[in-house]
């Protein structure tokens, strides 16, 4: 049977992303619902999809779904999640900007249902956290470490969701302690560039990737709601999905 989706802030930009490439893919996946915070107030004209799957009413859009993609707000992630434990739905997450409260919330309803939680689905900023990882385990400790990204002036949350990844992925692979530096840009209408620099004495590498359409984070949601569909409960990352 196929996977059929529900998309919460189906009309947001993710939300369309997401919606748009579960239609256009062949094999075995559906889009089920979405939710808008208000239904009478919504712009139908840009909907690629059947306006009759989308509801202000998140405990019904859940109930028709076998996956629920979330890449919204903090705070509306929070009622998801509550819901999907609910219902015994599965779970991808895609918001950034939790608090570590909420983070330990999520850890812990992965005790009763699927959850795969990951700050950036592109497949090749999972790549990069895997390059990272070795990088700084052969010579983190004796280099100066720097993050430097730059993303849309609209974007809230600084640093991003992808550099605190890069940056914890960096301290678990340290023998001591060490300051990561952070550099972050809100200019323009970029969708995401980040680097991450290691300066030793005298040479210095750098990692860098470059996001030119939201559609590679719509991409790897789908490949998470592929590949969770058949999991057991407990929390997953990308690197799970991607076998990395």
């Amino acid at each position: 049977m196929p996977i059929s989706v529900c998309v919460p802030g189906i009309t947001g930009k993710m939300g369309m992303e997401i919606a748009n490439l579960v239609l256009l893919d062949n094999t075995n996946i559906t889009l089920s619902s979405g939710t808008v915070r208000d239904k009478t107030n919504f712009n139908k004209t840009s909907l690629s999809f059947d306006e009759k799957i989308v509801t202000s009413d998140l405990e019904f859009a859940i109930k028709s779904c076998d996956v629920c993609v979330d890449f919204t707000r903090p705070e509306y992630t929070m009622k998801i999640l509550e819901e999907c434990v609910k219902q015994n739905k599965k779970l991808v997450i895609g918001t950034t900007g939790l608090s570590d409260a909420q983070v330990k919330e999520i850890e812990s309803a992965s005790k009763k249902i699927s959850i795969l939680k990951a700050s950036n689905m592109s497949i090749g900023i999972n790549l990069c956290l895997k390059l990272v990882e070795k990088i700084t385990s052969s010579i983190g400790d004796h280099s100066d470490i720097d993050i430097i990204e730059h993303h849309h002036k609209h974007k809230v949350d600084m640093p991003s969701g992808t550099s605190l990844a890069f940056e914890k992925v960096i301290k678990n692979n340290l023998s001591g302690k060490k300051d990561i530096n952070h550099h972050c840009l809100r200019v323009g209408n970029v969708v995401g560039d980040h680097m991450i620099k290691y300066t030793l004495e005298n040479e210095s590498i750098e990692i860098n990737h470059k996001s030119f359409d939201r559609k590679i984070f719509a991409e790897g949601a789908i490949l998470a709601v592929k590949w969770i569909s058949s999991k057991k409960d407990g929390l997953y990352d990308m690197g799970d999905a991607l076998s990395l």
